[in-house]
C-alpha cells in the first residue's frame, strides 16, 4: 500500500499533529491526495512553545484546519510519577482527548506519524495507540524516517530537516516525579541554547543542575563558549555539566543534485566608462539577473575592452537583453542557453548569523554571511577570525 491508496481508502480522517517532520509529511500527503483532513495538536506541559508555532505555520502553509486542545498531562498521577509506564498513560490521555474531539467534529478515523523506522519495543506509547485503534499510515506504507525527510524536502516542507524532539518529560530522570517548574526551567534553558545557535541538543536534569548533550560537531563550540553557555543556563537549572560523549545525531538524507537551465547573455564594450558599466550591472541585478560579471578583453586594433556577461533564467532573457541594449553602448547581445547542475542551497540562522549552505551527494559546503560576522566583530571589538572560530562558522 502507498499513501495515495491509504487516503483513497480513508478519505476523511483526523491527524494527530505534533509539528514534527513525520506528522507534517503525513498531513501534507493527506492534503495532496485531496482527503478531508483536520489536524489536532494537544498542548500540554510537555510541549515547548516552538512546536505549536511550527504546527500552526505548517497547517497554514497546507491550508489544513488545525484544532489546538489544552490538556494537563500532570493531572494524571501515573504520568506525574514518571514511572516506566509514563509514556503509555500520557499517550492514552492525549490521544483519547483527540479521539473525543475528532468524533464530535465528524472524524471517525485518527492517524498518527509513527513511521517504519520507529521501534515499537522502545516506545511504550505504541501500546496505547493500538488500544485506541489509531492508524499509522507511514508505518503501514513502509516509509522510513530517511524516506520521509527526502519526500518532505521534495514537497517543500520546512520540517524536512527538523531534528526529532522528544517531549520535555524525557529531560527528567526516570522515577523522579515531574514538576511543572522543572519543565518550565528546561524549556527556557533549551530556548537559550537555541538562541546561542546550538541545535539537536538535550538538557537533562540532574541532582542540583543539568547535563548538556550535543552532537559531536558542536562540542568544541560549547567548550569555547562555556562562560556564555553557563551564564545563560545556570540561573535556570543550576550547575551545568557537558557530556563529552557526543549525542548521536540522525543522519539527514543527502539531497540530490539539482538540474535546471540558464541563459548567458554577453556583449563586448570598448567605449564605456567603468562607472557606466557598473551602473548597467546594478540595473541588471535589480531586474532579476542571477549574476553579472566583467572580464578584460582585447578587440580589433588592440583596443582594450570589457566583456559583460549576464546569467539569468531563460524566461527573463528577453527582458534583460532589452536592458543590456538600453544601458550599454553595444549594438548586439549574444545568447547561449545552458544546462546547469547545482547543489541544493539554503540559508539558516545560527545565533544571529546567516549561514549559506549547499549540499549534494557526499558534498556539504557552508559559509557565514560576511555582513553578519562583520557586524558582530564591530559590536564586540573582535576580529573576524575570532568570531568565526568561537561560533564554529
Amino acid at each position: 500500500m502507498d499513501l495515495q491508496a491509504f487516503w483513497a481508502a480513508h478519505p476523511r480522517a483526523a491527524v494527530a499533529f505534533s509539528g514534527g517532520a513525520d506528522s507534517a509529511y503525513l498531513l501534507w500527503s493527506a492534503a495532496d491526495a485531496g482527503a478531508d483532513v483536520r489536524a489536532y495538536f494537544v498542548r500540554t506541559e510537555f510541549q515547548p512553545r516552538f512546536e505549536l508555532d511550527d504546527a500552526r505555520r505548517l497547517a497554514e502553509q497546507l491550508d489544513v484546519p488545525l484544532t489546538v486542545l489544552e490538556q494537563s498531562a500532570l493531572a494524571d498521577p501515573a504520568v506525574a510519577a514518571n514511572g516506566p509506564d509514563r509514556c503509555y498513560h500520557c499517550k492514552k490521555r492525549i490521544f483519547g482527548a483527540i479521539l473525543a474531539r475528532a468524533a464530535a467534529d465528524g472524524y471517525a478515523v485518527l492517524c498518527d506519524g509513527t513511521n517504519a523506522s520507529d521501534d515499537p519495543g522502545d516506545r511504550p506509547g505504541t501500546r496505547a495507540l493500538a488500544e485506541l485503534q489509531v492508524l499509522s499510515p507511514l508505518r503501514l506504507c513502509g516509509l522510513t524516517k530517511a524516506e520521509i525527510r527526502q519526500r518532505s524536502r521534495a514537497a517543500g516542507l520546512f520540517t524536512w530537516d527538523k531534528p526529532a524532539y522528544a517531549c520535555l518529560a524525557t529531560r527528567v530522570p526516570a522515577g523522579r516525579p515531574i514538576a511543572s517548574d522543572d519543565l518550565r526551567a528546561v524549556e527556557a534553558a533549551e530556548a537559550q541554547l537555541a538562541a546561542l545557535g546550538f541545535t539537536d541538543f538535550r538538557l537533562r536534569l540532574t541532582d542540583g543542575g543539568g547535563k548538556l548533550q550535543l552532537p559531536a560537531d558542536q562540542l568544541a563550540a560549547a567548550v569555547a563558549r562555556r562562560a556564555e553557555v553557563t551564564a545563560a543556563l545556570s540561573p535556570l537549572v543550576g550547575g551545568v555539566t557537558l557530556d563529552l560523549t557526543p549525542r548521536p545525531g540522525e543522519p539527514l538524507p543527502e539531497p540530490a543534485l539539482l538540474h535546471d537551465r540558464v541563459a548567458e547573455l554577453r556583449c563586448n564594450l570598448d567605449d564605456m566608462t567603468g562607472e557606466d558599466v557598473a551602473f548597467a550591472a546594478e540595473t541588471l541585478l535589480a531586474a532579476g539577473a542571477l549574476d553579472v560579471w566583467t572580464a578584460p578583453i582585447t578587440m580589433k586594433k588592440g583596443r582594450p575592452a570589457v566583456l559583460l556577461t549576464v546569467l539569468c533564467r531563460p524566461e527573463t532573457a528577453d527582458e534583460l537583453t532589452a536592458l543590456l541594449l538600453r544601458h550599454t553602448t553595444t549594438l548586439g547581445v549574444r545568447r547561449t542557453d545552458c544546462a546547469r547542475t547545482c547543489l541544493a542551497r539554503a540559508v539558516t540562522d545560527r545565533a544571529g548569523v546567516r549561514v549559506k549552505t549547499a549540499a549534494g551527494p557526499g558534498i556539504r559546503k557552508e559559509k557565514a554571511e560576511y555582513d553578519d560576522v562583520a557586524a558582530l566583530a564591530r559590536r564586540e571589538n573582535r576580529t573576524l577570525a575570532e568570531i568565526r572560530r568561537e561560533r564554529g562558522l
